[in-house]
């Protein structure tokens, strides 16, 4: 999935209603707020999770347990999405150094472009498209399977065209609100980069569409690293741009990249969809059955992001334009840390809940509660173990880390400071996040799109409450908190209803090792403020230079890194274990 989408605010879950097995195989899904796969289950579903299909069909395994299940199907995705949020950084750095005037303006169109992009059909991937799609996926059933994907693929092609040539015409209006507080000039380079990008929409739909076959089918390796494509789209669109010189029309290179790396996406899922015999049919069976399922199951998501992310992601950028100092230079600042705060998102809470879905969706369909339950907590384990030092790294190592990645070109070290306070305000979310997407993928998993919708209608209310009064007074880190509040207050809420009709997850027995997890923390979280304090008076280590930053992240972060592991290991934290084993063998295959 492209990885425009900014944190900010929180990408809605909406969900559909609770309707109990629609179907043969029960579907997977996704348990998180963005990302893509999920964890596969035993019944039906051809493979083991993370195994490749074509390895399923030999003899039956025999069951894993479900932590196994988990690090394992995790895995791989984990490792696509380390290769895509390292070339988005490098995207955003690259983005960064043209400066707020290029900045500004292509972040405020793109996050436009992404709100309707997850509005019309990315939203629905692991709401609705896999879920569906897992009851089709038994060999009998591959060619209905066919005949369902490539008509929704048709249809989004079209629909997307459709919508990328009406938003063309109608991009004045949508621009001068979200541009309110920005120059003339940024505002015009605005409209223009935003009728551009609208028409990567044409890649993107049936992208989204063929992303959730793959991952029904348990088809993770080129999926995961599909992704990648859009930020080296975007890069060399900015090096040709320079190439040619604004004054030729380069400054609008940018724009093209976005197209360039739409088209990448779908180029590198051809050897996914080949190996799963996934051939092109040109198909428009609108009454096929698994079409009125969709629509039940995205109905109410797709309300739910017509609100957070449609009105509300634009609301923000409005007042983000509007707060006190320059408006451009507080877009890019939130843009920018929402890109840093995506990189772990991606790789630990998306690839989780996209692995775990599947797993999730055969044990529902089952009625294993225990196991499911289990299921439930290996996850959260896992990600909590991830999250958690996470957050504290990116809080405490927030200045180095933004101007080692953005203080380049026209990026200024002000520009930097901006960064990094919308980090720290962002970053304290982040194990809730983790929770967060897990739990969805639990109440998707038993089809239920309708309580983390409106959940995510509830959270509004808190966005609003720090926002409002914060924008102008505040003014850029408010919106920045607001998010965090929008997004950690959906993972509490959401684990109360779960308690209240789905009983306990037995958390006190998950609090020995969520002790040890803040115990190890806390060490690698003082480790790395010492060594920033001291290493900061070393001329090496000047936090005044691009190498200085790069010492203080290597030697700080790294050191901290490397306590945390080691803390883990002499506290004994089973999750390590698995997480460990299963990507030494991932790439030991490899």
């Amino acid at each position: 999935m492209a990885d425009y989408e900014g944190l900010h605010p929180a990408q809605p879950e909406a969900e559909a209603e609770e309707s109990p097995a629609q179907g043969p195989a029960s579907e997977p899904q996704p348990l998180i707020m963005v990302s893509p796969p999920t964890v596969e289950r035993e019944l039906p579903l051809p493979v083991e999770v993370g195994e490749e299909q074509s390895e399923s069909a030999a003899t039956p395994a025999a069951p894993a347990s479900p932590h196994g299940q988990v690090a394992r199907g995790a895995s791989l995705v984990m490792l696509g999405n380390l290769g895509s949020s390292i070339m988005g950084m490098v995207r955003q750095i690259v983005i960064a150094a043209l400066g707020k005037s290029i900045a500004g303006p292509f972040l405020a169109a793109s996050v436009s472009m992404q709100t309707f992009y997850d509005f019309v059909i990315n939203g629905s991937v692991d709401k609705a498209l896999i879920p569906t799609f897992s009851d089709y996926v038994a060999p009998e059933k591959r060619q209905e399977f066919r005949q369902l994907v490539f008509t929704l693929v048709n249809v989004v092609t079209l629909l997307m065209l459709l919508i990328a040539t009406a938003y063309a015409l109608l991009a004045p209006f949508f621009v001068n609100f979200i541009a309110q507080g920005y120059t003339g000039a940024e505002k015009t380079l605005t409209l223009h980069y935003s009728q551009i990008i609208f028409f990567s929409l044409v890649g993107l739909g049936p992208f989204s569409v063929l992303l959730a076959a793959l991952y029904t089918l348990r088809e993770f390796g080129w999926p995961a690293f599909a992704t990648a494509a859009f930020h080296i789209g975007i890069i060399v669109g900015v090096i040709v741009g320079a190439i040619i010189g604004e004054q030729h029309f380069g400054q609008y290179g940018i724009a093209c990249g976005v197209l360039l790396g739409a088209a990448g996406e779908i180029l590198l899922l051809l050897p996914g969809i080949r190996r799963q015999k996934l051939g092109y049919l040109f198909a428009f069976r609108l009454r096929h059955p698994g079409i009125p399922r969709i629509l039940k199951l995205y109905a109410p998501v797709a309300v739910s992001y017509f609100v957070l992310n449609v009105l509300l992601a634009n609301f923000d950028l409005h007042l983000a334009s509007l707060t006190p100092g320059d408006g451009a230079a507080n877009v890019t600042a939130l843009q920018n840390a929402t890109r840093l705060l995506q990189f772990p998102i991606g790789l630990v809470a998306s690839a989780l809940a996209f692995s775990i879905l599947p797993l999730l969706s055969v044990q529902a369909n089952a009625g294993e509660e225990e196991q499911f339950k289990e299921t439930l907590m290996a996850g959260i384990r896992l990600g909590l173990m991830v999250m958690i030092p996470a957050a504290l790294g990116l809080i405490i190592l927030r200045q180095p880390i933004c101007d080692l990645i953005y203080r380049h070109g026209r990026y200024t070290q002000h520009d930097t400071i901006l960064a990094a306070t919308a980090l720290q305000n962002y970053a304290y979310q982040l194990p809730f996040v983790a929770v967060d997407q897990l739990l969805m993928a639990a109440f998707f998993a038993r089809k239920n799109t309708v309580v983390p919708v409106t959940v995510g209608f509830i959270t509004i209310l808190g966005y609003l409450a720090v926002a409002l009064p914060g924008y102008s007074t505040i003014g850029m880190p408010a919106l920045a908190f607001a998010n965090t509040v929008q997004n950690s207050s959906h993972a509490l809420i959401l684990l109360l209803i779960w308690r209240a009709r789905h009983g306990s997850l037995r958390l006190r027995q998950t609090l020995p090792a969520l002790g040890k997890i803040l115990l190890a923390a806390s060490v690698m979280g003082l480790t790395a403020w010492l060594l920033q304090m001291g290493l900061e008076h070393l001329p090496f280590f000047s936090p005044a230079t691009t190498l200085g930053a790069l010492l203080t992240v290597v030697v700080a972060g790294g050191l901290a890194a490397a306590v945390y592991f080691a803390c883990i290991l002499a506290l004994r934290v089973e999750e390590i274990h698995l997480l460990t084993r299963a990507v030494l063998a991932k790439l030991g295959r490899k």
